[in-house]
């Protein structure tokens, strides 16, 4: 009995093994579509409104998702640790016509979407995504993208703003880390 044991504990950690020695990780591909431009107006007091265009070879319907993400300062996206806390990160998914945003504490997109059109928000402490303001649009290989955002009194400043785009086939933009446009949040909390 001990014999069976022992051989069943050798066949589990050879069969462990070849499971590990199986993973692969892909190489991440970038370079489909791509972002143009992006155009901000003030919406009255601390709101925003962004329209971001982005194209690609294939045309606009090719493109899956693409995010705009407002920064402080010179920050960059993927430029240091913990780089997206604290910060008003946004996805538009266009197949799903939803919203997603980064929580507080950084990290992936939160569990819960908005539906574009729809009278839902989406909330941290630097900013409020309103869904009725967002929409996309497909022309020839151009997507464009409206988000409406109000921004907290806490994040008033000096602020980048980038775009990243993602295509059906998972293909990313390169340029992620250059900024397409920047604005200043102001602080209108009474005194």
């Amino acid at each position: 009995m001990t014999m069976r044991h022992r051989s069943f504990v050798a066949v589990s950690i050879v069969f462990v093994g070849l499971l590990v020695g199986c993973r692969r990780v892909a190489p991440m591909r970038m370079d489909s579509s791509v972002p143009v431009a992006v155009a901000i107006s003030p919406d009255g007091g601390r709101g925003q409104r962004f329209t971001a265009t982005f194209q690609d070879p294939k045309g606009g319907s090719h493109i899956g998702e693409v995010t705009l993400s407002v920064m402080s300062g010179g920050l960059r996206p993927g430029e240091r640790k913990k780089w997206s806390a604290n910060e008003c990160l946004m996805k538009y998914d266009v197949l799903a016509q939803e919203i997603s945003l980064v929580p507080n504490v950084g990290g992936m997109y939160g569990t819960h979407a908005a539906k574009a059109g729809s009278s839902a928000t989406l909330q941290n402490s630097q900013c409020m995504v309103l869904a009725a303001g967002a929409s996309s649009q497909v022309s020839g290989k151009t997507l464009t993208v409206k988000l409406a955002v109000e921004f907290a009194p806490e994040f008033a400043g000096e602020k980048r703003v980038y775009l990243s785009s993602g295509d059906v086939d998972g293909v990313w933009s390169a340029n992620y880390q250059q900024a397409f446009g920047s604005l200043t949040v102001a602080d209108l909390r009474t005194p």
